[in-house]
């Protein structure tokens, strides 16, 4: 019988995309399945990336490129950042990756040793604590509350590092909750960070551009500039620019932390894929109105999916305020189905809809609903959704 790492063992499979595999199974099989399930935009890439894409192709860029990418788009890409974040890095302080994931992943991978700790907030993106935990480190939670808005509490931070603390991961706007952590609540973090210099910063801004109501992701360089040799600011055209598939992302920090995440790109997956290198350097320097004319569709999607989700009996969910999800106790539902697994197994294989327990993001009793998808699609997998909940009582 084969051993396994134990790394490998404590890593738990992806629940999103167990749930998104499994609708997808149930489709093949001819099943009538509405997915709320996946994290994705539905949108196709914008015109001017996918010619970018061609050509690429026409000329020949299907060869191997430089490890962090090449330097059209690392140039892109402090560009960007510098209008976007307002922090200007070297070519030699970015690293081009396959997805914002991967720049999590070769963070970690370069900076946590077995027996370290990494503090994540509570709720997390599903892939937190098993990047933590292939790196043979330790997650460790930071608990948000609802009734704080999903916000972190600077003294709950303070409470969780540890001698053993090497990694503090920021995510805001937030997967699962929505949450765009207000400035305050970064100056409080920033505060408590500040007094344990041997803790790095990761901050994963994937959604900072989808966000709704006027509200501005904020990010902690902007409240603390001080942070900036131990901070690594991580995004990627996934979300914004409705690039999921083609995988890409970055990461821009310290060049001594850049320069370790690539030795563990150099031994890994070497460089990105060079097409899509091309397609991003179209996407982050052309034309702009098609992101602000999707972002404005999920706006409006947000509005229409918590207006459906409130009228349920005895469902409570927040007004997300960022990202494309509506996270949604449902707690009062529980008791015939014993958890909220137990219940986003049952609204799939009885009623058809597909949503992600909040057990997979750390918050039992919850269950996150993407509304990265039509009108049609939101109000028929409420609708399944709203009946299957019903049935129970």
């Amino acid at each position: 019988m084969t051993a396994f790492s134990r790394r490998v063992l404590a890593a738990k499979p992806s629940a999103s995309l167990a749930v998104s595999a499994r609708a997808i199974q149930l489709k093949r099989e001819g099943r009538d399945i509405v997915s709320l399930s996946v994290g994705e935009p539905d949108f196709p890439v914008f015109p001017h990336v996918a010619q970018a894409v061609e050509d690429a192709l026409r000329k020949g860029y299907t060869k191997y490129t430089t490890s962090s990418g090449i330097a059209e788009l690392r140039e892109a890409i402090s560009d960007w950042m510098n209008a976007e974040a307002g922090q200007r890095y070297t070519l030699a302080q970015i690293i081009c990756t396959a997805g914002a994931k991967q720049a999590l992943y070769n963070a970690c991978q370069a900076l946590l040793d077995q027996g370290d700790e990494a503090i994540i907030p509570n709720p997390y993106w599903v892939s937190y604590p098993d990047i933590v935990r292939l790196a043979g480190a330790t997650p460790i939670d930071l608990v948000t509350r609802p009734e704080d808005g999903w916000h972190p509490d600077p003294a709950a931070l303070a409470r969780a590092i540890t001698p053993r603390t090497k990694v503090v991961m920021l995510g805001s706007p937030s997967n699962p909750t929505g949450a765009v952590w207000s400035k305050e609540a970064m100056q409080g973090m920033a505060g408590v960070l500040e007094k344990h210099p041997g803790i790095t910063i990761l901050s994963d801004d994937i959604y900072h551009r989808l966000v709704y109501g006027g509200v501005r992701a904020c990010n902690i360089l902007e409240v603390a500039p001080q942070l900036r040799d131990r901070t690594v600011l991580i995004n990627g055209c996934s979300k914004a620019y409705a690039m999921t598939g083609l995988r890409l992302g970055w990461a821009c920090g310290p060049q001594e932390i850049i320069s370790a995440m690539n030795k563990v790109q150099d031994s890994s997956t070497s460089n990105p894929n060079s097409l899509t290198q091309y397609a991003a350097v179209a996407a982050l320097r052309g034309p702009q109105e098609g992101l602000e004319a999707m972002r404005a569709q999920f706006e409006r999607r947000r509005d229409l999916m918590v207006e459906l989700v409130r009228a349920i009996p005895r469902v409570r969910c927040a007004r997300p305020e960022g990202a494309f999800y509506v996270f949604c106790d449902v707690s009062a539902y529980l008791g015939r189905v014993p958890d909220d697994v137990k219940l986003s197994q049952l609204l799939l294989e009885e009623h058809g809809v597909a949503v992600v327990p909040g057990s997979a993001f750390g918050q039992a009793g919850y269950l996150r609903l993407s509304f990265a998808t039509s009108d049609a699609q939101i109000r028929a997998g409420v609708d399944r959704m709203s009946r299957g909940l019903q049935a129970l009582v």
